[in-house]
């Protein structure tokens, strides 16, 4: 970073880096994880990231019942409290929206803006689908399992209740859960109070809230949410591939202290030790490399399991000689299906900007002194329009 005061705050230069009002406002009623939090193996309940399509229902746990039917022999309906009086499991579970990564693709789809921020870790305590499954008995042609919540909405013209569908033998995962706890306490509501489906090795997306129905199909379900959204493709009329696992992720918890508005990160010279979390919804984490050059460079880091369930992420490190100057910091996770983090977003573009995975990216700046003695920040308007001359900076 230069050490004079003449560097001016970046202004968006063209409309694909503007963001529009009403990502805007996605981006506010929904919100995504705290980088610093990344040191803490369980995210603090509250900080989870969050991403809600619709309303949030009013729900009451009393007298709460979810519907089991279509193609099975026994259909049958059941209360919250004849679940939780059922075999309960608690696992710990990294989640990730699908939509990771949206906003670092040229060009940007235009939705939910995210970064690399929308993950989080929670103890989430509940009750196996299999068995209620096996309990209503599926039927010979039972291909998928749809989940419906009690949100309803508009998307793409059509107005609907949130639905998601997983094939039966997914469904069948003793993994796959009915969960109405988070770290030990109530789902909040914006959550799924009172109860939702967990499947840990998909994208958020597939985790339902505000649990309605649960119905076996007999062919693929191709409701908005399914057939619409939430594909991987290039163009419009392409059918393209669902959005389904994870893919194999790793991030840096930004090492010395931010600036307040850009983030930029200042470090003091010396030996600093780099740390992160990776995880998978295709297999275990292999390995994780980090660079301190920009990529030009990688060495091998150190991996520590933050708990014995296997879709919660696993925390790693790697030593790093800080010296003056200004340097992109890397990481990249490899898994053991064999899949690794591309190096760059735009070579996994996709019309949906979903399961943007590209190794994460941090910007430091290695400075003595950092504060009023050291790095000088212009004293520049924050609250400015797109295309609006700054003042000039002062001598």
């Amino acid at each position: 970073m230069a050490d004079d005061a003449t560097v001016q705050r970046p202004l968006p230069q063209t409309h694909a880096e503007v963001v529009s009002l009403a990502e805007l406002e996605l981006a506010f009623r929904n919100h995504g994880f705290m980088d610093e939090l990344l040191r803490e193996p369980i995210t603090p309940l509250g900080c989870h990231y969050l991403l809600n399509h619709f309303d949030i229902p009013r729900l009451d746990a009393d007298g709460y019942t979810i519907q089991v039917g279509g193609r099975v022999s026994r259909p049958f309906q059941i209360s919250l409290s004849e679940l939780q009086a059922r075999q309960t499991v608690t696992q710990l579970v990294t989640m990730e929206c699908a939509g990771v990564g949206r906003a670092t693709l040229s060009p940007r789809p235009v939705y939910v803006p995210w970064l690399r921020n929308d993950f989080g870790t929670y103890h989430w305590t509940g009750t196996s689908l299999a068995p209620l499954l096996t309990q209503a008995g599926l039927l010979e042609d039972a291909v998928e399992v749809l989940f419906t919540g009690w949100d309803v909405g508009v998307d793409q013209g059509v107005e609907h209740a949130f639905e998601r569908s997983i094939p039966v033998a997914d469904a069948m995962r003793p993994e796959v859960m009915l969960v109405w706890a988070a770290n030990g306490q109530l789902l909040l509501p914006q959550h799924g109070f009172p109860l939702r489906l967990i499947v840990p090795s998909w994208y958020g997306v597939a985790s339902v809230k505000w649990l309605r129905a649960i119905t076996v199909l007999q062919q693929p379900f191709e409701g908005v949410e399914e057939a619409q959204e939430y594909r991987y493709r290039q163009s419009p009329d392409e059918e393209g591939e669902p959005v389904r696992e994870k893919r194999v992720m790793s991030v840096i918890l930004p090492p010395g202290i931010p600036d307040m508005l850009s983030r930029e990160r200042f470090v003091r010279p010396g030996m600093v030790t780099v740390q992160g979390m990776a995880w998978s919804g295709g297999g275990s984490i292999a390995k994780v490399e980090f660079s301190a050059d920009g990529g030009q460079s990688w060495q091998q880091a150190s991996l520590t399991p933050v708990s014995n369930d296997p879709y919660a992420w696993v925390q790693w490190e790697a030593p790093w000689t800080a010296a003056s100057g200004t340097t992109v910091l890397m990481s990249r996770a490899t898994d053991t299906a064999g899949a690794t983090q591309p190096l760059n977003p735009n070579d996994i573009w996709n019309l949906g900007g979903d399961g943007v995975n590209a190794a994460d990216r941090v910007t430091v700046s290695v400075k003595s002194g950092i504060g009023s003695s050291g790095v000088q920040v212009p004293s520049v308007p924050k609250r400015v329009l797109p295309g609006a001359k700054l003042p000039p900076p002062t001598e």
